[in-house]
């Protein structure tokens, strides 16, 4: 009976997993394709550009709004209601020839996007405990990491081939394909909608607010993503511009990028059962920062020498992700879902704040830009680890 239990709970594990990988794969499969929504709408880089970073933003706002009721409500209706949305919301964008359109019809698909992650992750707390709790996260980061990875070389490819149609109308089979397959196979929540008054608003952020190992990890996060982001998005104008690639190259040269970040994760998984999650923390801390400038430096040399920087960097940005929720699902127990949120809602706020950062290019160079933002990780890393040391004391 007990191994049976457990079967069904690495059942709903991937299904979540996998509901992540989509809704991540809404965001990031567009990267490549920035070029070619630029020129197929007629419209400046600028406003393609608002379409990558609103689309982040609002999936960070309904973390915030949906953070501090997810524990009253019925997970597999809110997935259901997610995946209409985006089913709908792909198919719009598809086939209208209007940029205005399809730009509203992108904060819908984000909205249902935004949904998935604060639900999964939640479910997957709950569902998991101690040690078996951060082999989940390593497991669900393993899936999730897929779509960043997977998403550019897909987009690319269907980019080339069949337009920023293909790309959409690829989405919506996968959409509708979740959408039966949840509503007919995920085991119900157990709990229905709870109508029951919740802790106030404020006090939900006073109690998250008053864990530091929380709160440092979250401001960590921030920056993590959002330099994480701004390369992601810099790459395909880099490889476009500077090194006259296709698109379809573009997408295979994320693919470094991808087999590290899977890498990061599996190692995670393995260490994260024999060394303390705040010594782990304090590791990403001055490896991150190390390798920004790195990438700052070296970046326009050559393409091999991009790759091998990506590698690296990739193992890091793997490793972040689980390390990071599974401290904060650690850290809480009472407000877990208003601090996962809140956790989603800051690592997608620096995502969005990162995806604008392609403006300062036409400004300063690249190079001094990323060597930048590496020294002030590095000086934020410092400070941080400082009051990380006094919290162990």
């Amino acid at each position: 009976m007990q191994r049976q239990i457990s079967q069904i709970k690495v059942f709903v594990l991937y299904l979540l997993s996998i509901s992540t990988f989509f809704a991540s794969l809404n965001q990031n499969i567009y990267t490549p394709i920035i070029p070619l929504i630029r020129d197929s709408f007629n419209v400046s880089i600028n406003w393609v550009n608002f379409t990558v970073s609103s689309f982040i933003f609002i999936i960070a706002m309904i973390q915030i709004a949906l953070g501090t009721v997810i524990d009253t409500k019925n997970h597999k209706r809110l997935l259901l209601v997610s995946l209409i949305l985006i089913s709908i919301s792909t198919l719009v964008c598809a086939y209208t020839t209007n940029f205005m359109l399809f730009m509203i019809s992108r904060i819908v698909q984000a909205i249902g996007a935004g949904i998935i992650p604060l639900v999964t992750i939640n479910m997957i707390a709950q569902l998991f405990e101690g040690k078996a709790r951060g082999n989940a996260m390593g497991t669900y980061q393993i899936l999730l990491t897929l779509a960043p990875a997977i998403a550019p070389i897909l987009g690319g490819l269907l980019g080339q081939y069949y337009g920023y149609r293909g790309i959409f109308l690829f989405l919506f089979v996968i959409a509708a394909g979740l959408l039966i397959l949840i509503a007919y196979v995920l085991p119900n929540d157990e709990r229905k909608d709870d109508q029951r008054k919740t802790n106030s608003f404020i006090k939900n952020y006073i109690a998250v607010f008053s864990s530091y190992i929380g709160v440092s990890t979250m401001i960590v996060s921030f920056f993590v993503f959002f330099i994480y982001f701004a390369i992601l998005v810099y790459l395909p104008i880099l490889l476009n511009d500077h090194y006259h690639v296709s698109l379809q190259i573009i997408g295979l040269l994320y693919l470094p990028l991808t087999v590290s970040m899977i890498l990061g994760s599996l190692l995670f998984k393995h260490l994260q059962k024999k060394i303390s999650l705040n010594v782990l923390l304090i590791a990403v801390l001055f490896l991150m920062p190390l390798q920004v400038i790195l990438f700052g430096l070296l970046h326009t040399k050559s393409i091999i020498g991009l790759s091998i920087i990506l590698f690296g960097y990739g193992m890091t940005v793997g490793f972040s992700p689980p390390l990071f929720s599974t401290i904060i699902s650690n850290e809480y127990s009472e407000n877990r879902g208003t601090a996962l949120g809140l956790f989603n809602f800051i690592r997608y706020a620096g995502m969005a704040i990162g995806g604008m950062l392609t403006g300062l290019y036409n400004v300063l160079p690249s190079a001094f830009v990323f060597f930048f933002l590496g020294i002030f990780l590095f000086f934020a890393s410092i400070l941080h680890y400082r009051s990380l040391k006094k919290s162990f004391l």
